[in-house]
């Protein structure tokens, strides 16, 4: 008997975002039949149709079936050839996504990591953004203070940046339980900004990051920023970013969570996550909002209420 022995200098991944196969049944032919398409070099063992595409898990793009096998000497050539930058980058991102249970997602575009032309918001504007929704979230559950809070915001000279939905939160006299549930995620965006502007050293896990909360990382954030009804403008204007990188990378992360989670919807798997998806989705959002910068003066404020957390 005859046994098909496996070219060991012969490595199958995928030529646009490098993905390789997991020994999972990822594909499935026109009969309905699913398999391991690299088991049977694309060929259905049920109907015997031979494919001659193959599509990736990973970046969802087609490709030629046969181009997804690779020498050892191509991939070296592969891996040496573009921005070195980029390609830390790309493993860096893919690494943390699949260490949060997210393995088969990847980045098949290599200036989709390149922030170099994004325009964030200022540090000040993001420290006001801050404070505001650390202020929402005091006051999810300080109903009766709210007017405290405005008159505080106001006087600070950042109510102009309060959203127009959070301004009918300030306002509503009683507030709908599914509206408090939603503002009272907004701890996490304030932590978040936290993080961005070197007020917490560290973001706690995205599957952690609920039972966290009250722990280390908030107890942080709250003896580097200001107590809510003190004076602003003078810790708001001395505001820094940590690295750009660090921050694109965070946002990216959450992005392709909720590119994840929005697929799941779709093709009714198991999530093989523990991440809170609510912690998730506050962290795209004040992370989009923070790349969304216009020239034409726009107040924050205005734009929070319409972030595109879609993918």
């Amino acid at each position: 008997m005859l046994f098909w022995k496996r070219n060991t200098d012969t490595i199958i991944q995928c030529p646009n975002c490098e993905w390789k196969p997991d020994g999972e049944k990822h594909w499935a032919c026109s009969c309905g039949h699913s398999w391991n398409t690299f088991e049977t070099k694309a060929k259905c063992p049920q109907c015997k149709k031979q494919w001659q595409d193959t599509v990736c898990p990973g970046c969802g793009k087609l490709s030629p079936h046969k181009s997804w096998y690779k020498t050892r000497e191509e991939i070296n050539a592969l891996e040496s050839a573009g921005d070195s930058q980029l390609r830390a980058k790309k493993k860096s991102l893919e690494s943390r996504l699949v260490g949060y249970g997210i393995k088969n997602y990847r980045v098949s575009h290599l200036p989709y990591l390149d922030h170099s032309n994004e325009k964030f918001h200022s540090p000040f504007e993001a420290g006001c953004r801050m404070m505001i929704l650390y202020a929402i979230s005091y006051a999810v559950h300080k109903l009766h203070e709210r007017a405290d809070v405005c008159d505080w915001l106001q006087r600070e000279g950042l109510w102009d940046r309060v959203s127009p939905k959070e301004k009918e939160f300030f306002t509503d006299p009683l507030p709908e339980k599914e509206t408090l549930r939603e503002l009272s995620w907004r701890i996490e965006a304030a932590l978040t900004l936290g993080w961005c502007l070197n007020k917490v050293k560290v973001l706690p896990r995205l599957d952690e990051a609920s039972n966290k909360i009250n722990g280390q990382a908030m107890r942080e954030f709250q003896e580097n920023v200001p107590a809510l009804g003190e004076p602003l403008m003078s810790f708001l204007s001395n505001l820094e970013y940590r690295s750009l990188d660090e921050i694109y990378e965070e946002n990216l992360v959450n992005e392709m969570a909720t590119t994840y989670f929005r697929d799941l919807m779709f093709s009714r798997k198991d999530d093989q996550t523990k991440i809170n998806r609510a912690v998730s989705l506050e962290r795209h959002r004040v992370l989009n909002w923070l790349r969304t910068h216009y020239e034409d003066g726009n107040f924050s404020g205005e734009l929070w209420d319409d972030v595109d957390t879609s993918t």
